[in-house]
């Protein structure tokens, strides 16, 4: 055993609590909808959060996109800002986005009780460069004569896009929106990630030299069989943003509204008509979204109904959960649990009144599993409302595609079946995203568009190992190559 003492950096670093992470005060942002709730670090702050890392690379397990967290966060530790956004933008080409609205599941991987504040980290470092490229310095291959389609330019969509123009691929993106960057920018409130984050990491993917075609549906404005005649491949990152509705009687009345619409016409600046006591149905993300965002539209009160319990709710357990749940909590929402609606009680003009419900009870199911939310339909009861809106899922729209292709692509459930190189079932059309993938979170589109990035670019006969090494935390490659990462740190671009 050593008799000598622990060294005093190492005693510091495990007793190093975490640099509070800092909000605007509830009364001062639950009637704006476009102030940034949360407060970023200073340098200093930064440094000191940073220095807690202590390299182990577990965080790693909890990404999917296998970033190397600990190489950047101890490049932040040492003051290597530069260096820091190069280790980020090897995987991931929206490091601001990422620093302000990841799920940072990362951080529920980290050793310390109170982990490493990896999100908050990230926002710091994109912050402090207003141009990426000149600090990345970046080169294009020579042109290869191929062209790409991209369909949506959400996450998934713009990585394929980013890294395929790198390669000397000629991307062009088909948008519906008249903005770029899909539910990023239409389905997540400003007070979360402000326009002018959007803009810039935009900016920067269009500057590479990817092509956008805003209000340009597919099977309305171009069909899809010309995508695939035209162009070497296709890419579906089309999202999903069709709601799911309820159908609970009652929903044709006026002032019910699906949370897809309610937040896009939020976020474009339409004016939304709405009462003053609105009803949120849902329990994920998106209804909490929804919540603020009517506080912030002019609610006197607003209520979240949710069929199962607290602790049941999308997300949980994890600290991304905690902090939305707490958050929406403080601004003065109110909720309640185990509910099943009956009806949204309308007057004879069509207008909501209110709505009936019952109160359910959580029932396990032989052999276990998830417990079952059943109504307890003894007694009814009911609340007053005069606006609801509904935040119970969505699914991909693929009315655009040809029915006997249609056909062909294989699906499960709602989502599109993709192999390990990103591809569907029909060759040369690949897909990725919230279309794709169960979490229908953004570190995970960029997690597919990395690979089907890969996947197209072998699909052309591109070869993505030409670039030259970087190196890596050697703590965060042994954790990469052990999870059976695809996506080498070397494989694309080098910094």
């Amino acid at each position: 055993m050593r008799n000598d003492p622990m060294p005093e950096t190492l005693i510091y670093r495990l007793n190093f609590k975490r640099v509070p992470i800092k909000n605007i005060p509830p009364d001062e942002r639950r009637r704006d909808f476009y102030k940034h709730v949360t407060i970023g670090y200073s340098k200093a702050e930064a440094m000191r959060e940073a220095s807690r890392c202590m390299g182990c690379g577990l965080c790693i397990q909890g990404c999917p996109a296998r970033l190397d967290i600990p190489g950047y966060v101890q490049a932040i530790a040492r003051g290597e800002f530069e260096k820091s956004l190069k280790i980020i933008m090897r995987d991931l080409p929206f490091p601001e986005i990422c620093g302000n609205i990841c799920t940072h599941n990362c951080e529920d991987n980290c050793v310390y009780s109170d982990p490493v504040a990896i999100r908050h980290l990230k926002r710091f470092v994109a912050e402090q460069f207003n141009d990426y490229q000149s600090i990345l310095n970046r080169k294009k291959m020579e042109p290869t004569g191929k062209k790409v389609a991209i369909i949506g330019s959400g996450p998934a969509g713009l990585t394929v896009a980013y890294i395929l123009t790198m390669f000397g691929v000629d991307c062009t993106v088909y948008e519906a929106l008249p903005v770029p960057l899909g539910m990023l920018n239409v389905g997540i409130p400003k007070y979360r990630l402000p326009a002018k984050v959007i803009e810039k990491e935009y900016n920067f993917i269009k500057n590479a030299g990817v092509k956008f075609l805003f209000n340009t549906m597919v099977g309305r404005d171009v069909s899809f069989e010309e995508l695939m005649k035209n162009y070497d491949a296709v890419f579906l990152g089309i999202g999903t943003m069709k709601g799911n509705l309820t159908g609970t009687p009652g929903s044709d009345g006026k002032y019910v509204y699906h949370a897809l619409d309610f937040l896009r016409m939020a976020n474009l600046g339409e004016k939304i008509p709405m009462g003053k006591k609105v009803a949120i149905i849902g329990g994920g993300f998106t209804a909490m979204d929804s919540a603020r965002t009517a506080l912030r539209l002019g609610a006197d009160k607003v209520y979240v109904l949710y069929r199962r319990r607290a602790e049941d709710r999308p997300g949980y357990p994890s600290k991304n959960a905690e902090e939305e749940m707490e958050e929406t909590e403080e601004e003065g929402v109110e909720f309640l649990w185990k509910i099943t609606p009956i009806e949204y009680v309308k007057d004879s003009n069509n207008m909501i009144k209110g709505i009936r419900y019952w109160k359910n009870e959580m029932v396990g199911e032989k052999g276990g599993g998830r417990l079952k939310p059943v109504p307890i339909k003894d007694i009814e009861f009911f609340i007053e409302v005069d606006t609801i809106i509904e935040a119970t899922g969505q699914s991909p729209d693929l009315s655009f595609l040809p029915l006997e292709l249609s056909k062909n692509l294989k699906m499960k459930g709602n989502e599109i079946v993709v192999n390990d190189d990103g591809m569907t079932s029909i060759s040369g059309l690949f897909a990725g995203g919230d279309a794709t993938n169960t979490t229908k979170d953004f570190i995970s589109a960029v997690a597919d568009g990395n690979r089907a990035a890969k996947g197209i670019l072998k699909f052309l006969k591109i070869n993505y190992n030409t670039i030259e090494k970087v190196e890596c935390n050697k703590m965060s490659q042994v954790m990469r190559e052990s999870l059976g990462r695809e996506v080498k740190c070397n494989d694309y671009i080098e910094i």
